[in-house]
């Protein structure tokens, strides 16, 4: 999302850098992924607490948080210490928001703008800040980031494959993703005159930051060997999603940013509703788009087409935003800033709890929320080994 939006900060007289944000301490990208990225040379890896200590923050005019949750309230919390001489910052979600949207939401309220998917996301998030007593004027509608690449389409892509784009934790257990990878198959072997493709996590060297708790091609491989082999019309790729979109013609997904992309590629798409309602797996997001199937159902060509309506409020194309948001954000970056210590967290918790929480655990478990296990009550399990002790003595 960064490399997208880049361009169009340089082109209103902005240098841009590039830092990528440790978020795990196993590997988080690969050497193949920075260098497909063409961001070899040009990143820095940071810590966030790295990145706002001393002055080099505030070096800066603008910061650009294309992070997770969990980095986003860390950034905005180490960053306070700044005080005024903070840059600005913008928090922009680098895919759909389908599952704990007001949690993310709630995490984002203290950056100065709040780029947004769509208009149903603006409306929600400012529906929270108003329950919160939040000020949400920096709420922006400015589309789904990756929109901002291009998918150019041959004029056969009708004819292209049927991708299956396959996600680390929708569905996530492992009877779930079994029944996906046997249903995949048959759905191969009903249709042997087309191809599918399955568009895997992560594959070979590559991974990502989800984890996926069981790989799809190990599936596969394990439902072939038990029903007949793999069809021959069936394989896994490691091209990008952006390569086999412009050249699919279906695309098959439970729940993903890959769905908007498709969709307004104008590419045939179904969403795989095997799996339920669940707020978890992030199928509310698509109840009105006209799209969903069972995979039992899929028939091809496809007919279905999305809802007009649904498609206005939930899929926003952000070449017709960014050049306005960008100016915007260069002008706000020229005036005087509030301190972050002074913007209120409300909506993700209240200050004396946030106080009190850090108080018994910590700054950054609370940041991090390891405070939220199951703690026992060390007193009552002395008591119980006591008694088994003493029941066993002679």
């Amino acid at each position: 999302m960064a490399i997208l939006l880049a361009p169009y900060f340089e082109k209103n007289g902005c240098t841009v850098d590039f830092a990528l944000v440790k978020a795990r301490r196993k590997k988080q990208i690969s050497q193949a992924q920075i260098t497909g990225f063409g961001l070899e040379g040009k990143m820095r890896w940071v810590s966030v607490e790295d990145l706002c200590s001393g002055d080099g923050l505030a070096y800066f005019d603008i910061v650009i948080c294309c992070l997770e949750g969990a980095s986003t309230r860390r950034f905005l919390h180490h960053s306070s210490k700044l005080g005024a001489r903070r840059p600005l910052v913008i928090s922009v979600y680098p895919g759909l928001v389908l599952r704990y949207q007001y949690d993310g939401y709630s995490m984002r309220t203290g950056s100065d703008l709040v780029w947004l998917n769509c208009e149903a996301d603006r409306d929600a998030f400012v529906q929270m800040c108003a329950a919160f007593g939040l000020n949400s004027d920096g709420a922006r509608v400015f589309g789904i980031p990756s929109l901002l690449q291009s998918i150019e389409r041959p004029k056969d892509a009708s004819n292209g494959p049927v991708v299956f784009f396959e996600q680390a934790v929708i569905p996530r257990y492992h009877d779930e993703r079994l029944f996906l990878a046997q249903k995949l198959i048959q759905l191969s072997r009903k249709y042997p005159k087309l191809t599918f493709l399955i568009k895997a996590r992560t594959l070979g060297d590559n991974t990502s930051l989800h984890r996926t708790w069981h790989p799809i091609d190990r599936l596969l491989k394990e439902v072939a060997q038990r029903d007949g082999g793999m069809p021959k019309n069936l394989s896994l790729t490691a091209e990008s999603a952006s390569q086999l979109l412009a050249k699919a013609s279906h695309c098959l997904t439970i729940s993903s940013t890959v769905a908007a992309e498709a969709i307004s590629a104008k590419i045939p798409t179904a969403i795989i509703s095997d799996f339920g309602a669940h707020e978890d797996y992030g199928l509310p997001y698509f109840f009105s788009s006209g799209l969903m199937r069972r995979l039992d159902d899929l028939k091809f060509p496809f007919d279905q087409k999305p809802s007009i309506e649904w498609q206005s409020r939930f899929i926003t194309d952000p070449k017709r935003t960014v050049d306005n948001l960008v100016v915007e954000t260069i002008q706000l970056a020229g005036e005087p800033r509030q301190s972050m210590a002074e913007r209120s967290p409300n909506s993700e918790m209240s200050p004396e709890l946030r106080q009190f929480l850090i108080q018994r655990n910590g700054v950054e478990n609370v940041l991090l929320r390891r405070y939220q296990v199951r703690k026992h009550h060390r007193s009552v399990l002395t008591k119980m080994w006591s008694g088994v002790i003493r029941r066993f003595r002679p």
